[in-house]
């Protein structure tokens, strides 16, 4: 898992830096604060390093090099190509720092470069352990794929166009693997099932195509509710074992086209999944999920990380911490919805 994590000199985010990280780890804030970019930044060091453990035991891979090209392919940035993620009204350097826990050994993967900076880094961490099976990485967006699965695997490979970036190409990798039966779930299996219970059917999966069961029925995705996609994706992930005990997981906007019902419920699966070894990451404009990771996090005594990024009055990005166990997640999401209430306290007394 992400034990520590330090970022300078990212986007609009002078700082952002996170001593201690726990199970469950969210971001709030307004929009355009960097919140999806925080995540993408995370998961592309995290599966840069999956991905260099796959390559090891068949060649010599670079990790800089796989990490150059991962960022490149989650951000795809313009012309200037990497050198777009480092701020622009200093002439500093772009600074990472990760520090990951798996057992007994901790790995630290930094990183630094500037401005100019194309598609090559040379500045940076490139002797990292080799981890197993049992470590991989997740990203779902805050759009759903399975209706455009084939879309998007046309679109990125063979063709290598831009628009659906790394973390919906390698999502439809992860989702393309063949299910297992039930009782070879382990852990996860009551979770699934759970999940499966608010979709109230499954999803199949034939060749690329996704379809959504109920009883006896079947209907396309493109016929499907928005919000049994969402679910549907972490069933699948769960059934062939790509989401399971290691995972990190991020997850962007999950409450998209989900009634504040199945949201509750989903957050309570989330909390479930850490508990199981899964590491969670998710940003949201949401009160019901934060407030009901609140919720959890008192009932369970168990932290959860909140991160709230705020624009300052110099237009730079801060973040400031909370646990979740300890404190109510403060946030321009709470601000507006107090300012609600006192408009409508104020239209009882014009009344």
């Amino acid at each position: 898992m992400i034990k520590h994590v330090k970022i300078e000199n990212f986007f609009n985010l002078k700082q952002f830096e996170a001593p201690q990280l726990a199970g469950i780890n969210l971001l709030i804030g307004d929009n355009d604060t960097g919140k999806t970019a925080l995540l993408k930044l995370l998961y592309a060091i995290s599966k840069t390093w999956e991905i260099y453990s796959r390559k090891h035991f068949y060649e010599t891979p670079s990790f800089q090099k796989i990490l150059g090209e991962k960022l490149l392919g989650t951000f795809q940035p313009g012309k200037n190509q990497l050198g777009e993620l480092v701020t622009k009204s200093i002439k500093d350097k772009l600074k990472v720092s990760v520090t990951y826990s798996k057992g007994k050994v901790d790995q630290n993967i930094g990183f630094k470069f500037g401005g100019a900076t194309q598609d090559t880094l040379n500045d940076g961490t490139d002797s990292v352990a080799v981890m197993g099976d049992d470590y991989n990485v997740i990203f779902i967006p805050a759009k759903e794929v399975l209706t455009a699965f084939r879309a998007i695997k046309f679109t990125r490979e063979p063709h290598h166009l831009t628009g659906f970036d790394d973390t919906y190409l390698d999502l439809i990798k992860s989702l393309e693997i063949p299910t297992q039966a039930p009782d070879k779930l382990g852990p996860l299996n009551e979770i699934n099932q759970q999940l499966e219970e608010i979709l109230g059917g499954k999803i199949h999966q034939t060749d690329d195509n996704f379809f959504f069961k109920r009883g006896h029925q079947e209907f396309s995705m493109p016929m499907t509710a928005e919000s049994f996609k969402k679910i549907g994706t972490l069933t699948t992930l769960i059934q062939n074992h790509q989401l399971n005990t290691g995972t990190i997981l991020f997850l962007d906007e999950p409450e998209s086209a989900l009634h504040p019902k199945a949201i509750r419920r989903l957050v309570k699966i989330l909390v479930r999944l850490a508990s199981a070894g899964v590491q969670v990451f998710l940003s949201t404009d949401d009160f019901f999920i934060a407030q009901q990771l609140s919720i959890c996090a008192r009932r369970e005594n168990s932290s959860i990380c909140c991160f709230s990024l705020l624009e300052n009055h110099q237009g730079d990005i801060e973040a400031h911490c909370v646990d979740l166990k300890n404190s109510t997640p403060s946030s321009l999401i709470v601000d507006e919805l107090l300012k609600m209430s006192d408009e409508d306290v104020a239209l009882d007394f014009i009344n």
